[in-house]
């Protein structure tokens, strides 16, 4: 693990960068079918140099070679199987990714198996993912492991008459929002937009819990983000 990783959560400490899990879950017959189509177009491809220059970045197949080109258009199709198969994985959970939302300096937060049915893998060397209003970057991908969960003590029934702001009070809403919002989804209430749903979860919050400090619409809104575009596009 590397100084920039010393953040990573407990449950991510199998993981590896997106450059090395990518070959290491990637379907080993899949993966050697590429290698070797690989080899085929180096050796049987037509290379040349772009210019007159003879620099390794410009040494290109050439584009009237119709035999490389064709094993260059193989080797890509399995590109695509191999990376097919990682979101399949991805979907079912049977993967987990971890990664940094909106900035490379972002704390790191555990992808949901849903939002990679809108999320996308953009840079596999650089470790990044697109999809609609999110960017992740830093990305870890493997199996989480399982963490002995600390022993908390429970609230007492009177927590709702401790007063706002009260030192050592646990911050439940975000967990309590969520709940709420799962329950909206299966509902099909969901608001028009991201902003829009975060403003009446928390308003729910508010008028559910009044003595309770409520996150505010923009705590909501980074939070849920990615389950709420991945929810707006499964019921589209």
């Amino acid at each position: 693990m590397t100084a920039q990783d010393d953040d990573l959560p407990p449950d991510a400490a199998a993981s590896q960068h997106l450059a090395i899990a990518y070959r290491v879950h990637a379907d080993p017959d899949l993966m050697a079918a590429y290698h070797r189509k690989k080899k085929q177009v180096e050796d049987e491809g037509r290379w040349e140099y772009v210019g007159s220059v003879r620099n390794p970045d410009y040494y290109v197949l050439s584009e009237f070679d119709s035999h490389g080109q064709r094993l260059l258009a193989e080797q890509k199709q399995i590109l695509m199987q191999i990376e097919g198969d990682l979101m399949s994985k991805l979907r079912r959970g049977v993967l987990t990714i971890w990664a940094r939302e909106g900035s490379p300096l972002a704390p790191w937060r555990t992808i949901p198996a849903s939002a990679w049915r809108t999320l996308k893998l953009d840079d596999v060397i650089k470790g990044t993912a697109k999809g609609p209003g999110v960017e992740l970057f830093d990305i870890r991908m493997g199996v989480p492991v399982k963490v002995q969960a600390p022993t908390v003590a429970i609230a007492p029934p009177e927590d709702d008459l401790i007063p706002k702001g009260t030192p050592g009070r646990p911050n439940k809403g975000i967990d309590i929002i969520k709940v709420e919002f799962e329950r909206r989804v299966a509902a099909k209430e969901l608001a028009t937009s991201l902003a829009a749903e975060s403003r009446a979860l928390a308003d729910w919050y508010h008028r559910t819990y009044p003595r309770r400090e409520c996150p505010t619409p923009k705590t909501i809104e980074n939070n849920i983000r990615l389950d709420y575009n991945a929810a707006k596009t499964g019921s589209a």
